[in-house]
């Protein structure tokens, strides 16, 4: 399918510049008196290839059947904070929920089906799935919850091998192939992610923050550090030491104050992976195994704890811990949203929470550790939504064609209902913000603590950082084996060697 995909591009291409070099010769022609009366050149016309074309030469791919009035149902998990639904009652004018309901009908009516899903908390998500394919029921044919609630049932074998699934073409556009990548373990891959279900998307960490505040202070452009690459730790530092100050002047930083940052206390991980470190990498034969850390390791990790958990720090105001933001809609939200900080850190799908902030406000990646760091690197939370197909479905052909139209379908009105209009209008305020969203999305990676079961390295980094706690290496040290042989034993179940 790549090659498809390819080819129509080049053809899309070579269409284009025919069309160019057309009028060039037209115009040469005219400017040197050639002949140019012929009727049949005059009505010759290249047809442009679009987009839209590409995307219909890709749909009519897309496998279809006669299911014969099936009821296609699937378990969903409810959030706090993502979109996860997957069907629609009706329509509404809203984008979202319009998209959903368009592309259910267009393959219900495609394949000749019923769309039904079961909306439950995540927790009961597991829950359900475990005892339905204990009793070899196939009621649901495929089943969504955070990603870290799904890697067990892939473990512990209950999950079938989506490769093996020869209707899904996870080569297609609508599939996260970038994601799906690095989930992929020898020949099996179990999960899958694309724009079918958008609590993906709402997964990846990003770093708002307010224009108002960065005006007022005469600081530099974020963009433009983004941009030049010097959007670091340290410079996120500076700007928010420049801007934090006790307004109220009680000698307290508290809710009544201005800090440089609010957020959640449990996002370190998010900045190690922004610095390019990780728990567990692929070695060259491509098995996951821990790393081994290193200088840079220990460094990335003290200036996390130096810049956002030094109790002496003035200008984080951190979950659980800084006084008087209960007095804020949604406490720490609400001290960036009423305009008393300077960045907000936050999975992109907390966003809707500032609905009603009146400052302008942008987003950037999370900052990466210094200058001497390539890339840019956003972290894809745990709670990214994975769709596992149970080993009790009792026809993965059919769920195969299925997904793959439901999938397939939502690469259009879907996928532009949420990134142009949820994000680059309604939360965001800017065209350069979506430059950014774009960045953010492209550089997302997990950390296969998460996938694979193995978090006490990624537990043990969070908990010493967030004590404050400058010197890790003896604590890390005393859980390596453990989690080394987990790591082993989970993926040898993954490659099922064991």
């Amino acid at each position: 399918m790549k090659k498809r995909i390819l080819s129509l591009l080049l053809v899309a291409l070579m269409m284009t510049q025919f069309a160019a070099c057309s009028e060039t010769t037209t115009d040469e022609g005219a400017a040197s008196g050639g002949d140019i009366s012929n009727p049949a050149a005059e009505e010759e016309t290249v047809e442009e290839t679009t987009e839209e074309d590409i995307l219909e030469a890709l749909l009519a791919e897309v496998p279809g059947e006669d299911y014969g009035g099936y009821e296609f149902q699937m378990l969903n998990n409810e959030s706090n904070f993502a979109y996860t639904l997957m069907t629609a009652e009706e329509l509404t004018g809203e984008g979202i929920n319009d998209a959903i309901y368009n592309r259910n009908v267009a393959v219900a009516e495609k394949l000749n089906i019923v769309i039904t899903e079961n909306m439950v908390p995540y927790s009961q998500v597991t829950t359900d799935m475990n005892t339905s394919i204990a009793a070899g029921d196939d009621t649901y044919s495929c089943f969504w919850n955070e990603s870290k609630f799904v890697s067990p049932f892939a473990i512990n074998g209950q999950l079938l091998n989506v490769n093996d699934i020869t209707a899904i073409n996870l080569d297609n556009p609508w599939w996260n192939g970038k994601a799906l990548s690095e989930v992929q373990f020898g020949d099996y891959q179990y999960f899958l992610v694309g724009d079918l279900h958008l609590m993906f998307k709402e997964s990846y960490w990003m770093c708002g923050f307010n224009k108002n505040i960065i005006d007022e202070n005469s600081l530099g452009d974020p963009y433009e550090l983004v941009r030049e690459g010097s959007w670091t730790l340290d410079q996120m530092k500076t700007y928010m030491e420049t801007v934090a100050m006790d307004l109220d002047g009680n000698g307290v930083m508290d809710g009544a104050d201005r800090f440089g940052v609010t957020c959640y206390s449990g996002c370190t991980a998010a900045f190690a992976l922004a610095a390019d470190e990780t728990f567990i990498e692929r070695g060259d034969d491509g098995v996951p195994a821990l790393v081994n850390p290193d200088d840079r390791f220990y460094a990335v990790y003290e200036k996390i704890v130096s810049t956002m958990y030094d109790p002496a720090s003035t200008y984080v105001c951190l979950s659980g811990k800084t006084q008087n933001i209960a007095q804020y809609e949604n406490e720490w939200h609400g001290v960036f949203s009423s305009g008393h900080a300077l960045f907000y850190l936050e999975p992109i799908g907390s966003l809707k929470k500032l609905r009603d902030m009146d400052a302008e406000f942008g987003i950037v990646p999370f900052p990466k550790y210094d200058e001497a760091q390539e890339n840019y690197v956003t972290y894809i939370a745990g709670y990214a939504a994975f769709c596992g197909v149970p080993i009790t479905a009792s026809d993965m052909q059919r769920t195969g064609v299925i997904l793959e139209n439901l999938c397939a379908y939502s690469y259009g009105d879907l996928r532009q209902a949420y990134v142009e209009t949820t994000l680059n209008f309604k939360y965001i305020r800017d065209q350069e913000s979506a430059e950014m969203l774009n960045l953010i999305l492209d550089s997302g990676r997990f950390s296969l603590t998460d996938i694979l079961a193995v978090t006490t390295p990624i537990d043990t980094y969070n908990s010493n950082a967030t004590g404050a706690k400058m010197e890790i290496a003896s604590s890390y040290a005393k859980i390596l084996k453990a989690s080394g042989k987990l790591l082993d034993k989970n993926v040898k179940k993954l490659l099922k060697l064991e």
